[in-house]
């Protein structure tokens, strides 16, 4: 078994960081909202070793090592971070056999582990589609599921002619890994992915989800479903707000979700909306609450096109009749 505590032997040739990588990384980390996953594995194994990552010199280097393997932790943990280091430095490591690879035999270190450090390694590195396949590995006890999660969706680098809709790593891995979502921000981002390639599907998925976490959640579906496109967004460019809208409307609320829909786009942030109030009005007129549309007076809505909100009303005013006090007994 090679001997770990012996510096030389674990980074043979005295590789170093070049000032070029050092630089890289904390770019990297910076992208990956201040702190790369090495550094995360470090805290979590409790390794006071966070500074000094990437290490900047040889002497950071040992120290690291040091570290890591005077901390009283399992074997196969000080293996994992002592790969990851090599697997840093193995593209400047010269030898004909690569670095990494060479100490993972050396060491027997175990295929689970392997996998997840070299999906770790690429997350870092930000190659996502890499990283996904090596953590929703079956092998592989979650970890960092949300951190994990956060990274994919805050990193949509989408190549030409590609739409957030075919974006599909996030949901690879949620559906694989199932992270809980308990971190807000992992919950209301992937909320708003979701939203952005099926309305539908969220609405169910939200149901699907603790009872106090439900109004939040459906206020960001209604957020998303609004929101304008800018110029040089690609987003959804062939799922158009106005299709998402109509869907959103097309659902089946509950009773309790549809007093919640009217408050937040009449009375809540939802009212300044482009189309609040309209979608409103097509959503009593869905629904045959026809007393209620024509009875609210400050419900008008934009006209539109051919469209006329008070013509409308008031053909439906007509139909109903001595029955408009009484609210929804039209029936069609």
């Amino acid at each position: 078994m090679l001997d770990i505590e012996d510096f030389d032997t674990v980074f043979p040739d005295s590789p170093e960081y070049s000032h070029e990588e050092v630089e890289t990384i904390k770019s990297r980390r910076t992208q990956l909202g201040g702190k790369t996953f090495f550094e995360r594995l470090l805290d979590l194994l409790q390794i006071k070793g966070r500074r000094l990552y990437p290490p900047q010199s040889p002497t950071g280097l040992s120290e690291l090592h040091a570290k890591i393997t005077e901390t009283p932790i399992a074997l196969h943990y000080k293996h994992c971070l002592l790969f990851y280091l090599l697997k840093d430095l193995s593209p400047m490591h010269h030898a004909d056999t690569e670095i990494a690879t060479k100490f993972a035999h050396d060491v027997h270190l175990d295929s689970k582990f392997w996998t997840f450090i070299e999906g770790l390694w690429a997350l870092d590195h930000l190659q996502f589609e890499t990283a996904v396949q090596n953590l929703t590995h079956p092998s592989i006890i979650p970890t960092f599921p949300d951190e994990i999660m956060i990274a994919l969706l805050n990193h949509r680098n989408l190549p030409n002619g590609t739409t957030n809709q075919e974006y599909i790593l996030p949901m690879a891995y949620y559906n694989c890994a199932k992270p809980p979502l308990a971190n807000k921000e992992a919950m209301t981002e992937f909320v708003k992915y979701m939203s952005d390639r099926s309305v539908t599907e969220t609405f169910y998925w939200i149901r699907g989800r603790a009872q106090h976490e439900q109004p939040l959640l459906f206020e960001i579906l209604v957020s998303t479903t609004f929101q304008r496109v800018g110029p040089n967004d690609r987003t959804n460019e062939a799922y158009k707000r106005e299709d998402r809208a109509v869907e959103l409307v097309s659902l089946p609320w509950n009773e309790d979700e549809e007093t919640w829909l009217e408050t937040y786009l009449l009375e809540g942030e939802g009212r300044n909306f482009h189309g609040a109030r309209e979608t409103v009005m097509m959503r009593r007129l869905a629904t045959g609450k026809w007393g209620e549309a024509v009875g609210d007076h400050a419900l008008r809505g934009k006209n539109k096109e051919s469209l006329n909100w008070e013509v409308l009303k008031d053909g439906i005013r007509k139909g109903l009749g001595p029955r408009e006090d009484g609210g929804n007994g039209f029936a069609i």
